[in-house]
């Protein structure tokens, strides 16, 4: 049998990992620690993150479950370039850079696709964190760049490309099992008690909202002004539990 020989004058190809699931499923924590094994590895890596999402720091991504401690002042997650169109990216990358990795990639336009198959090209590995569903369970759309003509696209294109992939589950707050899916809500009422009503959001409703979790909005963003809410919050649920309104059969 003929022994396979690596070819060593072949330019090395950079490796797409891509980590998906729901929102508060770990994508972040895991992005992080994959930076912070490269960083102790001597690898150079810059991270990413777009201006959509600046929900609990401006220049940093950090999991949820730090946004308590997220005080502009105090270094609790990992510096990140902050941006708002891909070609940022490839124009703050720098020529040593070992690995970029992007956090939220779904807020960016569709040109990050080829961007990142550049990356790959040159040698340079990727790593993504991304919703992969949208609240109504569909996947995640994928803004057209700006004067592109591009059809629909989604965020499938990552998973497609990608040479490693790594799905993760939530945990559906109502009740416990494994959630693959965002439950979207909008604000329904205020209470005699001040105390926010959330429903279901509708099947039509918009699907790029940045939101976060109902116990942080009511304990930590507005605890000083009680009867001012967010109109969209979201949670982690099973596909039993998960509810979209007005959904067509």
């Amino acid at each position: 049998m003929k022994t396979l020989q690596p070819d060593q004058n072949k330019p090395a190809v950079g490796k797409i990992s891509v980590i998906h699931g729901p929102m508060f499923s770990g994508k972040t924590e895991e992005l992080l620690r994959r930076v912070r094994r490269a960083k102790i590895a001597r690898k150079k890596v810059q991270l990413f993150k777009p201006a959509i999402d600046n929900r609990y720091h401006a220049t940093q991504v950090l999991p949820h479950f730090l946004a308590q401690a997220a005080d502009e002042s105090v270094q609790v997650g990992e510096a990140a370039h902050v941006v708002s169109h891909p070609r940022e990216i490839a124009a703050l990358l720098k020529n040593d850079t070992d690995i970029a990795a992007i956090e939220e990639a779904q807020f960016l336009d569709d040109s990050l696709i080829d961007l990142v198959r550049r990356f790959s090209r040159q040698g340079i590995d990727v790593i993504l964190s991304l919703l992969d569903q949208d609240y109504r369970r569909l996947p995640f759309p994928i803004a057209p760049a700006p004067g592109s003509e591009s059809g629909s696209r989604n965020v499938g294109e990552y998973l497609a490309i990608a040479h490693e992939s790594l799905k993760l589950a939530a945990i559906c707050v109502v009740c416990g099992q494994d959630a693959h899916h965002s439950q979207k809500l909008t604000l329904s009422s205020v209470n005699s008690e001040g105390k926010p009503i959330y429903k279901p959001a509708s099947f039509f409703t918009e699907v790029v909202t940045v939101g976060t979790s109902q116990e942080l909005t009511q304990n930590k963003l507005f605890a000083e002004k009680p009867r001012e809410f967010p109109e969209s919050i979201y949670e982690a649920r099973c596909r039993y539990c998960h509810v979209v309104a007005d959904e067509p059969q």
